[in-house]
């Protein structure tokens, strides 16, 4: 015994590539987006020419000392200024308060 197996309609193969095709752009941008972000958080920390920053994580944290939420990046970047390769941690919270937690190291 064979089992017949319908084959999916056009109209339901044109649907799955179009969620495909929108699932890869939003990917695209929202991961944009957190590299827009941290680089406005470099800026404020003082790093001006900054390149290829890449954000590995974005948290969310609780200042407990002043009770403030913010944000926590962990992100690579070339500092263009001073020809270093950054990495670390940048954190931005409500208030508008900076931190950095970063390692650098010249580029050969």
């Amino acid at each position: 015994m064979e089992t017949e197996v319908r084959k999916l309609p056009k109209k339901t193969k044109m649907y799955i590539y179009i969620l495909i095709a929108l699932g890869i752009v939003s990917f695209f941008l929202v991961d944009s987006g957190k590299a827009v972000k941290a680089t406005k958080v470099l800026h404020e920390l003082g790093y001006k020419d900054v390149s290829d920053v890449q954000v590995y994580a974005t948290q969310e944290f609780l200042r407990e000392d002043i009770n403030v939420k913010g944000y926590k990046y962990t992100v690579k970047f070339v500092d263009n200024e001073t020809a270093q390769e950054c990495k670390g941690y940048i954190l931005k919270d409500f208030k508008n308060n900076v931190e950095k937690d970063l390692l650098c190291k010249k580029i050969k």
